[in-house]
């Protein structure tokens, strides 16, 4: 009933940090169960009422799912299993098909406040990201999928964010976020957009890191709960996000 590419070897792994946010209560005797449940929600895509029975009762495990989202431990969870390195930065963002049953948040009247946007094509998210050449993720808003890119950048990369430069595409070439990052002392390796009249020289090699993040964003999207998203509040959508984070991490996948 395991859930793909879950092994003992990787529950020996994550336990350590999965016991650390479990401490109060009976709630984490079956802290493996749990973990395989949410896994196979999010490699298959499924609802939560079609999750095996094997795997327990489908309320108990969304509710105690939706509770970690809340209080942001999945966020815990990849931090403590994620490394920290002083590197180059990687900013991109990543369109993601939203299902009209994400539609319809109980208490919500805008689906902004949901990171679900409007199109001919339907409901979207935007998922912003800054990654480190080493494939860590670092920090990743969530926006409608018509949100322009260059609204999260400064967001993304703040004054709190240790690191040796910021590589992006022309779409992040505004005159404002350059200048926010030389003056967080950033080198600054992004293409100029054809209509400026001067034109910024960057450092080729270091650019062709900008592959990573495309190739990490590939790697989120084999899950079918983060290819596509099926949730009807961001911070549920959000926690599956983190969670295959913390897959990535934990599969010794490296750029």
């Amino acid at each position: 009933m395991a859930a793909r590419g879950l092994g003992v070897g990787w529950w020996v792994q994550l336990q350590g940090g999965v016991r650390a946010l479990t401490r109060r209560g009976p709630k984490g005797t079956d802290d493996h169960r749990f973990v395989q449940a949410v896994f196979w929600v999010l490699r298959t895509g499924a609802p939560w009422r079609d999750l095996p029975r094997g795997f327990g009762k489908w309320s108990t495990v969304y509710r105690r799912y939706r509770r970690w989202a809340v209080a942001g431990r999945w966020e815990a969870l990849r931090r403590t299993l994620e490394e920290q390195q002083r590197c180059y930065l990687l900013i991109d963002r990543t369109i993601v098909k939203a299902h009209p049953h994400a539609a319809g948040a109980l208490n919500k009247g805008e689906t902004a406040e949901e990171a679900l946007g409007r199109s001919r094509g339907g409901f979207s998210t935007k998922l912003h990201a800054l990654v480190t050449e080493h494939g860590r993720f670092v920090r990743y808003p969530l926006t409608g999928g018509e949100v322009n890119d260059i609204t999260q950048a400064k967001q993304l990369v703040s004054n709190d964010i240790d690191g040796t430069g910021v590589v992006g595409d022309r779409a992040y070439d505004s005159n404002e976020f350059i200048s926010h990052l030389e003056e967080l002392d950033f080198e600054v390796v992004i293409p100029t957009r054809a209509n400026r009249v001067v034109s910024r020289s960057i450092d080729a090699e270091v650019y062709r890191r900008r592959n990573v993040i495309e190739r990490w964003f590939g790697g989120l999207k084999q899950f079918r709960g983060i290819a596509r998203r099926y949730d009807k509040t961001q911070s549920s959508y959000r926690g599956f996000v983190r969670l295959g984070a913390s897959q990535r991490a934990l599969s010794g996948w490296r750029a």
